[in-house]
């Protein structure tokens, strides 16, 4: 972690712990910012975080890197002792739910499962009832140090026992299957949705466990309340089945399309601009509506992969700390918000620690150094030792999900299947994913005799399909089209454009000059020029 703010004496711009400080944004930062603000009373935490742990004052407060969703701070009190103050953005989620649901998730992880997991000192999710005027959690500060410090130095055989660590967490998480679908709460939380006449999750042995303290409620999850969904009325939980749960995610973009068709950041693709794929409402509502039709019959064919469990879905290195004197011992895993009980099939990936830019070795396999390895300068030498150390543990973490975690890795293993597919793009049509769900769905037509013995219930015109496929080739090209304009500009630092203050005006001037590029080769005319300002998503 990063100490980007050093709160020493009353001197200091106390303003900026309401502030996003982290970086700034080449569009849309007002609005950004705004969602980033919190207002909080500096001495009223300091007091809270010392009663919470028996200290009698705080001495020094260093206000940590942020992300996308969180103020964390490091707070030193007078005997030494520190502690991690986290207060959630207004962007984070449902408010209240939120953080009630983290906090018991912490605690059944912790508790309950015995993962390597912060404790919880004190906390609060009700803004309008404490005197800080702010939710909050504060915890103990997680011990060791960040993966990310050690990761490029310590050898491949701590990296290996590092790997097999996070299987082994993976391992118990994919073992506590839930019985409904929706975040973990506790009972006194969410009275509405106890119900401790059923169990709550089937063990690693297969015993139905019930709880007097957790219940599973309604979704926190950001795709139900981003974008003003949270003024929707739809359906939010929790799913009994995992059919409840799919039809609600189509029905969520259905609902917000209707409110709103256009997706408000980075979409997949340069649409709307002349000649290029056109999204509208009425494309998004068929291509839903349709996908409904078959939505039962389409989930994936390994049922093991449908099972409601707990994942946490952003394993990168600095989420992970190790033990400083001996690094390949993991001591803690944070950032469990969010967090919700959902099928395995859709939250599984290679933890992003182990991500890399590079091909995907073709087997599992012992990955081979290319024939000409020994022939190449040192610089190209080196660049393949890295590709080849990272394949190689790419490889290795599928094997031990092999051996350990079966169903995990076959979850991983069937992320490019048509079912698959076809059951995780609905819930991206409000990014313009529709034309990609109606070429699945053509393709389920196909295969549909494999599926079901029930009728196919689409029907489609030979007209309609033509124009169908075009979309899809447009599509295609918008696509083709974002990738070769953010090849050209070089300044996407983040999916949403935020930078850090150092490059930002670098980064001003290489977006405005890629976007002078782009309109040199794209826009036929004056008229294309304004057509395509207007639908650029990077131009304010």
């Amino acid at each position: 972690m990063n100490e980007t703010e050093s709160i020493a004496d009353s001197s200091h711009d106390l303003e900026a712990l309401n502030r996003f400080t982290s970086g700034r944004w080449l569009w849309n930062e007002r609005q950004q910012l705004a969602c980033r603000y919190v207002k909080l009373d500096l001495s009223t935490l300091l007091q809270l975080a010392a009663s919470a742990i028996g200290s009698r004052s705080c001495t020094r407060v260093l206000k940590i890197s942020e992300g996308q969703y969180n103020k964390v701070f490091q707070l030193t009190m007078d005997d030494g002792r520190e502690i991690i103050a986290k207060l959630p953005n207004p962007n984070a989620g449902r408010p209240h739910f939120t953080t009630a649901s983290e906090v018991a998730t912490i605690d059944f992880l912790r508790n309950v499962l015995n993962l390597p997991v912060p404790r919880v000192c004190a906390w609060s999710s009700r803004a309008s009832e404490n005197p800080l005027g702010a939710e909050y959690i504060l915890m103990e500060k997680q011990a060791g140090i960040v993966l990310t410090d050690v990761w490029d130095t310590i050898k491949g055989k701590e990296k290996v026992q590092i790997l097999d660590q996070v299987v082994d967490i993976e391992r118990r998480l994919a073992a506590t299957k839930f019985s409904k679908f929706g975040p973990l709460y506790y009972k006194t939380n969410v009275p509405d949705h106890s119900d401790s006449a059923s169990y709550l999750y089937l063990d690693s042995t297969g015993n139905e466990v019930r709880s007097e303290t957790f219940s599973i409620g309604r979704t926190n999850h950001r795709s139900f309340f981003d974008f003003r969904r949270g003024e929707l009325d739809i359906d939010r939980g929790p799913w009994s089945t995992i059919t409840e749960f799919m039809t609600a995610i189509a029905r969520r973009e259905i609902a917000t399309a209707k409110a709103d068709p256009r997706y408000p950041l980075m979409p997949e693709g340069l649409f709307y601009g002349p000649r290029q794929y056109q999204p509208s409402l009425f494309k998004k509502l068929s291509a839903l509506e349709n996908y409904l039709k078959v939505a039962p019959h389409v989930l994936p064919e390994n049922k093991a992969t449908h099972s409601s469990v707990l994942w946490h879905s952003d394993l990168h290195s600095q989420n992970i700390f190790v033990d400083p004197e001996n690094p390949s011992r993991i001591v803690g895993i944070i950032d469990w918000q969010s967090l919700s009980a959902s099928p395995l099939f859709m939250q599984v990936r290679r933890p992003a620690f182990l991500d890399y830019n590079g091909p995907v070795p073709e087997d599992l396999g012992k990955v081979p150094l290319p024939p000409n390895f020994d022939t190449m300068d040192p610089d190209d030498q080196k660049r393949t030792k890295a590709l080849h150390r990272a394949q190689t543990l790419h490889n290795l973490y599928l094997v031990r999900c092999l051996q350990f975690n079966e169903t995990v890795f076959q979850a991983i293993q069937a992320q490019n299947t048509l079912r698959h597919q076809v059951s995780v793009v609905p819930g991206l049509v409000l990014m313009d994913y529709e034309p990609l769900l109606n070429s699945l769905l053509r393709d389920v037509e196909k295969e549909w005799a494999h599926i079901t013995s029930v009728p196919f219930p689409l029907q489609l015109s030979n007209d309609e399909t033509k124009q169908q496929e075009h979309e899809g080739e447009l599509w295609a090209q918008g696509v083709e089209l974002m990738n070769a304009f953010v090849d050209d500009t070089g300044c996407f630092k983040h999916w949403d454009g935020r930078v850090s203050d150092a490059d930002y005006e670098m980064s001003r001037r290489e977006l405005d000059a890629g976007v002078r590029r782009f309109l040199d080769r794209e826009a036929r005319n004056d008229e294309e020029c304004r057509e395509w300002l207007k639908a650029l998503p990077f131009v304010d």
